[in-house]
């Protein structure tokens, strides 16, 4: 299984069913933010906790922002993705479907959306 994970501050983080089996692997908490289960690790632990994961079966990879959009733009099928206001836009599925500017898509989103087999 490959799990995403992004920098935020002193944490890296993974959403949704990626925290979940870092969680269960790690022996730690989610918690729910947004309505999305999330979990974090210090980035001073990232050796040991990599080790960690990686003895479960699980490949870690930290994406940052920039690469995370990029991937999330290049999987997007050209029907559901375009500009608006000369910003690049997706559609997404966010309390129904939105149409989102790249920019705007959250790390929860990003880590949804980036597809693991180009990792």
């Amino acid at each position: 299984m490959k799990l995403i994970l992004q920098r935020s501050g002193d944490f890296l983080e993974a959403y949704g069913t990626d925290a979940e089996a870092m969680a269960k692997a790690l022996g730690i908490v989610t918690v729910t933010r947004g309505g999305v289960k999330m979990a974090g690790i210090p980035v001073h632990r990232q050796a040991d906790d990599f080790a960690d994961l990686k003895a479960a079966g699980i490949e870690p990879r930290v994406i940052d922002r920039a690469e995370g959009l990029k991937l999330v733009w290049n999987r997007t099928h050209r029907d559901f993705k375009g500009t608006m206001d000369g910003k690049r836009s997706i559609l997404i599925y966010r309390d129904g479907t939105q149409l989102v500017p790249l920019e705007a898509l959250r790390a929860d989103e990003i880590a949804r959306l980036v597809p693991r087999s180009e990792l």
